[in-house]
């Protein structure tokens, strides 16, 4: 497959470039961490503006076409400069699931244009990821709506969205469904409680309580048991769209460690001269290159409607990899100062930990690629 990007992919990573240089500077980005919302609405809309909350859907649904290729030119972009805002919770996720569903579409055109936010709660007390991982129980009714009763951690943005997608357990896992059901469920509905959790990264996530929340059956997303069969292609974008968000950081650590290195002096020179200091750099060189072309060729098979699992977990989990090594390089070339909150570095790095385990850490992708090889 050829991954090399063609010119309008080309244009639009030196728009996205250019968009967020701007808008999303590290000083903008410290404010907006300190702020209640995490992000800025304003460029949020802009975003919206620009047509990029529609990509990567059908202009049967509202969108406006592409695909996962030319989301990841705006989300390596986004990666360089630590760009909070909710698209990849709303935009992907949440808009991937309704269009999926075929469910609301007067909700999704509002998510596609950016004046409603939709986000998934999947985690749960454990952390773990998978339909494995979800046990909060859903009584399924008569009527086929459902009563939620239990939590949600690491829910993304919870405060601004209008809606939740909610993972649910209503059936053990049987051979042609996860026993997963997921629903739609409004954040202002009875029952639904909202926690702030304090978290490395700075972002605004929060942990959702369901006390008997009753949901109708206009807000149960695909066939009952079989929520995961629908969501799991689109949190397979969602993979690709957070590794190529981890590459675009990793570049950027790359060149905040070289300026560093070629500043610094140590016995009379900069310590950019030392080997030992040149292999640290080539180490997020060489993981952040890894991780772009293997973005790349699973975004190309996402697109090309082929079988992409095992590609999707293999760049993933590089993501993962250097998710971990790129900022513990970049913290080896700085020495103990990069520590400091004066310096950026520590943004980076409390990002990338946040990114590392999201939609699935290192392992759980590495055991995918196994059941994939073993199959």
């Amino acid at each position: 497959m050829d991954i090399d990007l063609e010119q309008h992919q080309l244009d639009l990573a030196e728009t996205a470039h250019r968009f967020f240089a701007d808008r999303s500077t590290i000083g903008a980005v410290r404010s907006w961490e300190a702020s209640e919302l995490g992000y800025d609405p304003g460029v949020y809309a802009e975003m919206a503006d620009l047509g990029w909350l529609r990509i990567g859907h059908p202009e049967s649904v509202g969108g406006v076409g592409g695909g996962t290729l030319e989301l990841s030119v705006i989300y390596q972009a986004m990666g360089r400069t630590l760009a909070p805002v909710p698209h990849l919770e709303s935009a992907v996720i949440g808009a991937g699931a309704l269009a999926a569903a075929q469910a609301a579409p007067g909700l999704l055109e509002r998510v596609l244009s950016g004046t409603a936010i939709v986000t998934p709660a999947l985690a749960e007390d454990d952390a773990g990821y998978g339909p494995d991982a979800i046990s909060m129980p859903a009584e399924l009714g008569a009527d086929g709506g459902l009563v939620l009763a239990g939590s949600k951690i690491l829910v993304g943005y919870a405060n601004s969205a209008s809606h939740l997608v909610v993972a649910a357990r209503t059936a053990p896992p049987s051979d042609d469904a996860s026993g997963i059901t997921l629903a739609l469920v409004e954040t202002s509905a009875p029952g639904v409680g909202l926690t702030r959790l304090p978290n490395l990264a700075g972002y605004p996530l929060y942990a959702t309580t369901f006390d008997s929340v009753r949901v109708g059956p206009e807000g149960v997303l695909g066939r009952a048991h079989a929520g995961w069969e629908l969501l799991e292609p689109v949190l397979d974008r969602a993979a690709v769209l957070r590794a190529a968000q981890i590459q675009g950081a990793a570049e950027r650590l790359l060149e905040l460690s070289v300026d560093y290195a070629g500043r610094r002096t140590q016995f009379g020179q900069p310590i950019g001269r030392y080997q030992a200091v040149q292999y640290l750099c080539s180490d997020i060189a060489i993981h952040a290159h890894l991780t772009s072309l293997l973005v790349r060729y699973a975004a190309g098979l996402l697109d090309c409607g082929l079988p992409a699992g095992k590609a999707v977990s293999e760049a993933k989990a590089q993501a993962s990899r250097t998710a971990r090594l790129a900022p513990e390089r970049a913290h080896a070339v700085h020495a103990g100062i990069a520590f400091i909150l004066d310096f950026d570095v520590q943004l980076f790095t409390r990002r990338c930990r946040h990114w590392e385990l999201d939609l699935g850490d290192e392992r759980y992708h590495r055991e995918r690629i196994a059941a994939a090889l073993a199959a």
